[in-house]
């Protein structure tokens, strides 16, 4: 008895083993390279340029052709969703910060989020703070947009 459940036990192991092998080998033939949907790169610099102009009118009229009408900017300071809220929470920021302006880095992507790296600061000193937005798109759109401040 003790060496059928020896044997059976040593057989589970190998089993479990096999099974962890092939599905390791079938994972690593995953492709994992995926390419930015084309104009991610412009949609992304047309978000930039919205939030440097400091013309709210301007700005707003911008809107439609960059965000989802549902679009909302997560920050520390909370949630802002929809062109009013968003539009003033620009304004706001370039009120705290006069002749500030965002200089981003090239966009990133990976399988529908969107990152990209940024200075902001007056035009003497454009990376005074520095930052990371990550971004959901959808449809040609930006979605969400998720702000971190690297301190």
């Amino acid at each position: 008895m003790k060496k059928v459940f020896t044997q059976s036990l040593l057989l589970a192991v190998l089993l479990a083993g096999s099974h962890n092998v092939l599905a390791e080998n079938t994972t690593m033939n995953i492709t994992t390279a995926q390419l930015a949907p084309e104009g991610l790169q412009q949609l992304i610099d047309r978000h930039f340029a919205i939030w440097n102009n400091t013309d709210a009118v301007e700005r707003e009229k911008a809107f439609a052709a960059v965000y989802s009408a549902d679009f909302f900017v997560a920050d520390y300071a909370g949630l802002n969703t929809g062109a009013d809220r968003v539009n003033a929470a620009i304004s706001k920021i370039q009120a705290q910060h006069p002749g500030f302006i965002f200089t981003p880095a090239p966009v990133e992507w990976n399988h529908g989020i969107a990152r990209v790296t940024w200075g902001y600061g007056p035009k003497d000193n454009p990376t005074l703070v520095r930052g990371e937005d990550v971004f959901t798109v959808s449809a040609g759109r930006l979605t969400s947009a998720r702000v971190f401040l690297n301190k």
